[in-house]
């Protein structure tokens, strides 16, 4: 049996369907247009907090793919803030990058104003990337939110 509403044309009905379905698409069909990795370097000797924030320092997004030939792709840079702070940001960031390793890479040595600990021989403090969810930003739309684990520091 047929089912008639008198109140609303089916082609009404069909505009205000397509509407809604194109305005409103399901959570899992949006993907994120971005990635934001946040964390803090502090003055210690692996430049993992707690300890002076480490302000003027250059931190970049590594990522490298075992798959093509294990090239390292810096994705994004910044420095840290006064408190030690950063955040890098990425737009429009394919989905395979969550599927490479990446890496948060501090190069040593910092200059002695900025610490005194990690000015006195080369070498990196690298830090893990950690997915803790989606994020919906005005800029970006819905991005990829990460941060770091502790950094660890090697000598090279």
């Amino acid at each position: 049996m047929a089912y008639k509403n008198n109140n609303i044309s089916p082609p009404l009905l069909i505009s205000l369907l397509l509407l809604f379905a194109t305005t409103n698409p399901p959570a899992h069909a949006q993907i994120p247009g971005g990635l934001i990795i946040s964390g803090k370097l502090c003055c210690t000797g692996t430049g993992t907090c707690p300890g002076p924030p480490v302000s003027g320092a250059l931190v970049s997004l590594n990522c490298s793919s075992p798959l093509l030939g294990a090239s390292v792709d810096v994705l994004g840079q910044n420095i840290t803030d006064i408190n030690g702070f950063f955040n890098i940001t990425i737009p429009n960031v394919l989905n395979a990058v969550s599927l490479l390793p990446c890496n948060v890479v501090v190069r040593l040595p910092l200059d002695q104003t900025v610490c005194a600990v990690l000015s006195t021989a080369n070498g990196l403090l690298i830090a893990t990337v950690q997915s803790v969810g989606t994020l919906l930003t005005q800029a970006l739309g819905l991005v990829q939110n990460a941060k770091v684990s502790a950094f660890l520091r090697f000598s090279i």
